[in-house]
This record gives structure tokens, C-alpha cells and sequence, in this order.
């Protein structure tokens, strides 16, 4: 996997571009962002894209989920991170699966921060090209499960009246445990991790955020910066698409980012499992 620096990238590096804060989704809290779609748009290609630091590393867990939505066990769609720790892309509609990806890759690394872009347009004749899976600015070629989706399929995404969720799947009890930066929809384009980050000039195997304000986000494309601690759902995209905060304060917005890394506590560093208590908060 191309790695990301530890530690304060943008001072290390020179970076022209500071993403100054973070959601903070401490698991333990049921934290998630939702917003019901008001229009149908685009339901073939989108992009979506989030910079993450996982705080929760346990296989213990249900699958920790980035962003979905889900009528019941029949009728979803997720990205997230299964309980083995690969990252998971799956769509079922009526029971059917329709796209299901697992990445050979595992993303275990609690001190990390991962840039993670799943591409989907099945208008592509080609089957590979209807799904791109990106870690860190390279694309996922090995899986352990790879089902690509028929040519023109209308996913679950961008329909009319369906709860979007951030950081938890619709339902279930899956959420996400640690923090989100750069959380983006574009809908109505499949784009390639150029969009959304660089590599560094200086060290080249170093991925780094760059400004995605200009980007085109479509009719329900959106974009968290979290800048907002009063509302941390804010799209600045320009679409007015924001997420309803859930079991959120204003204390979740962080200053700790894919270009300003804070140590945090390991929750892998751990001499008794029984004993050593539980990790919270960001692994603050």
C-alpha cells in the first residue's frame, strides 16, 4: 500500500493544501451524520471519497460502516470496513447481490490515516471498469470477493427518499469508531484519485489531500469538512445537502487530520485483554 506520513504531513512536506479539522465518531456513542435524498439523480456513476484514522481495531465487531443506505438486510448499500479488517463494497436489491467487494488488503493500522475512494459507473462496457476501489491513491486489483456489477445497473444510491447515512448503516448497530475528514459524494461522475489528492514532490510515495472545492458534485453530491462545530453535517459543496447529526457534540469536531496526525493512544499495544479496559473517544 502507498503510505501516508505519520505525524504532521503538511509541515513535513510542504504541503500547499491544510485540512484543518475532523469528525470525531466515537463508537461507543451510536455517532452518525443521515440525510434523506429530496431527488433521484444519477444512480449509475458517482464517486465517493473520505480520508479515515480508525480509533475501533477489533474483530469482534460487525462490519464498521463509512457510508450506505439500507431498507433492510435485503435492500442496502455499504462501504465500511469488515470485522477481519478489509474494506467491503457491497449492494444487494431484493435479496440479490449485485456488487460485492472484498480487498485482499487489510487496513489495521489505528495511527494511519487512509484515503479511501470507491468509483462506480456501470454504464463502462467493460466489467473492471464499472468498479474502482482506490486505498491511498493506488487502485485494489486483488480481492478476496469480486462481483462486478451488469452493464447500465441503477444502484441504491441517489434515489429519491432514501436515508443516506455517514459513519453507521441504517438499522443495524454498525458504526464507525474514529475519524472522518474530506467526506465526499459526487454524483454523475466516476473520477480517479487525482480528483482528491497528490503525490508529495518531495517524498513521492507519500499521499496527500489537495483542494476539492472546485470539484462538480452533482444534484446529491456533497462535501463534510467539519468546519462547522455547530453542525458538523454541513455540505459546503454548494448543494445545501446537509447531514442531520446523531449523537454528535460540538467537542467531536477535531483538529486531527490527514495533514496534522496526532498521537493518539494504540489500542493494539495491550498486555491484557481482559484488563486494559476499553479505548474511547478517538483513542484519546
Amino acid at each position: 500500500m502507498i503510505p501516508i506520513l505519520s505525524g504532521n504531513v503538511a509541515s513535513a512536506l510542504g504541503s500547499g493544501f491544510d485540512v484543518d479539522n475532523s469528525g470525531r465518531f466515537n463508537r461507543a456513542d451510536s455517532a452518525f451524520l443521515s440525510r434523506s435524498a429530496s431527488s433521484t439523480s444519477n444512480r449509475r456513476t458517482f464517486t465517493f471519497s473520505a480520508w479515515i484514522k480508525r480509533s475501533r481495531i477489533s474483530n469482534a465487531d460487525a462490519t464498521q460502516m463509512l457510508f450506505g443506505t439500507q431498507t433492510d438486510s435485503s435492500n442496502r448499500f455499504d462501504i465500511g470496513l469488515h470485522n477481519a479488517n478489509n474494506l467491503v463494497v457491497k449492494e444487494k436489491l431484493s435479496g440479490t447481490t449485485n456488487i460485492d467487494f472484498t480487498t485482499s488488503r487489510l487496513l489495521r493500522d489505528p495511527t494511519a490515516w487512509y484515503h479511501i475512494i470507491i468509483a462506480i459507473d456501470t454504464t463502462q462496457s467493460t466489467e473492471s471498469n464499472r468498479v474502482k476501489i482506490y486505498v491511498n491513491g493506488s487502485q485494489e486489483t486483488s480481492f478476496v470477493d469480486s462481483n462486478y456489477p451488469d452493464e447500465d445497473y441503477d444502484t441504491l444510491v441517489n434515489v429519491s427518499g432514501r436515508t443516506y447515512t455517514v459513519a453507521q448503516e441504517g438499522g443495524n448497530n454498525y458504526y464507525f469508531g474514529g475519524y472522518m475528514a474530506e467526506v465526499c459524494l459526487i454524483d454523475g461522475s466516476q473520477l480517479a484519485p487525482t480528483s482528491f489528492g497528490e503525490f508529495s514532490e518531495d517524498s513521492p510515495t507519500i499521499w496527500m489531500p489537495k483542494d476539492v472545492s472546485g470539484l462538480t458534485f452533482g444534484t446529491n453530491g456533497f462535501y463534510l469538512d467539519f468546519q462547522n462545530s455547530a453542525e458538523l453535517g454541513t455540505d459546503v459543496s454548494g448543494n445545501s445537502n446537509t447531514f442531520t447529526e446523531n449523537n454528535l457534540a460540538a467537542a467531536d469536531q477535531a483538529t486531527d487530520t490527514p495533514t496534522n496526525s496526532f498521537a493518539t493512544l494504540n489500542p493494539l499495544w495491550r498486555s491484557n485483554y481482559d484488563n486494559d479496559g476499553l479505548f474511547s473517544e478517538g483513542n484519546c
